[in-house]
């Protein structure tokens, strides 16, 4: 099957359409009747593509409880809600089924690396010792499923997207005192997933923009930061992305 761009072939149709005489006929009793814009037919080299393209964003939102463990008490530090700028490359195929009334119901796979950083700081002081804590979100992989509907001209896509998600997730710790200066750390990958919901509008017959709010959640865990010390971490953030697509 011979691969182009994310619904090329329905463009000149609509063109076709527009400009030509059959759009208004007139019946025998003079009223002006409208045609159906619904092509029952879709050609072979507009039910699927490949596509690449990048992405940026901003998350921030998600809340995050910083408690300091120790044998027998566990000291609140604060809340931490990791924010921060984002971009990404992202890769997927997808396919197209023609429903009635003019629209397509489109459906594929996504896969997106994300770099950058969402972080954030607490800090509290405890009996004369500054406790800092810290929560680091970065390196975000997904490979998501993507599906929604276009509109009637197909030229704009509202897509829902759910999926797998796995990212390097930090969790610090720094007790500052008298006489002490403890740096507690621990970094790994976490697994999780994501949503979104945006939409797509093709510029033409290759290039489409994106836009979606989106929310990560990554599963919790008990952090061993060494020293008798530990904490629960539970690292979520949502956010806005917009992104260019090159379809083939």
């Amino acid at each position: 099957m011979k691969l182009k761009g994310f619904l090329s072939a329905t463009f000149p149709f609509f063109l076709s359409a527009l400009f030509s005489t059959s759009v208004y006929a007139s019946g025998k009793d003079g009223e002006v009747a409208e045609p159906d814009v619904f092509s029952p037919q879709t050609e072979a080299s507009d039910v699927s593509a490949f596509y690449l393209g990048v992405s940026a964003g901003y998350g921030a939102g998600g809340t995050d409880r910083f408690g300091l463990a120790v044998p027998g008490d566990r000291i609140n530090i604060g809340d931490l809600e990791p924010s921060g700028g984002y971009g990404g490359i992202r890769g997927g195929w997808r396919g197209i089924v023609p429903t009635t009334g003019g629209r397509d119901y489109v459906y594929g796979v996504e896969l997106t690396y994300d770099f950058g950083t969402l972080d954030d700081t607490a800090s509290s002081l405890v009996g004369g010792t500054t406790v800092d804590a810290r929560s680091a979100i970065s390196d975000v992989f997904s490979i998501l499923f993507r599906n929604g509907i276009t509109n009637r001209s197909r030229s704009v896509l509202y897509f829902f997207s759910v999926g797998y998600a796995r990212g390097e997730v930090t969790t610090s710790s720094t007790l500052t005192g008298e006489d002490l200066l403890l740096n507690l750390e621990d970094t790994g990958n976490r697994n999780g997933f994501s949503a979104s919901l945006g939409a797509e509008h093709r510029l033409n017959k290759n290039w489409s923009i994106t836009g979606e709010i989106e929310y990560f959640q990554f599963e919790s865990e008990e952090v061993d930061l060494g020293s008798g010390f530990s904490t629960k971490s539970t690292p979520n953030f949502g956010g806005l992305r917009v992104g260019l697509n090159y379809t083939f």
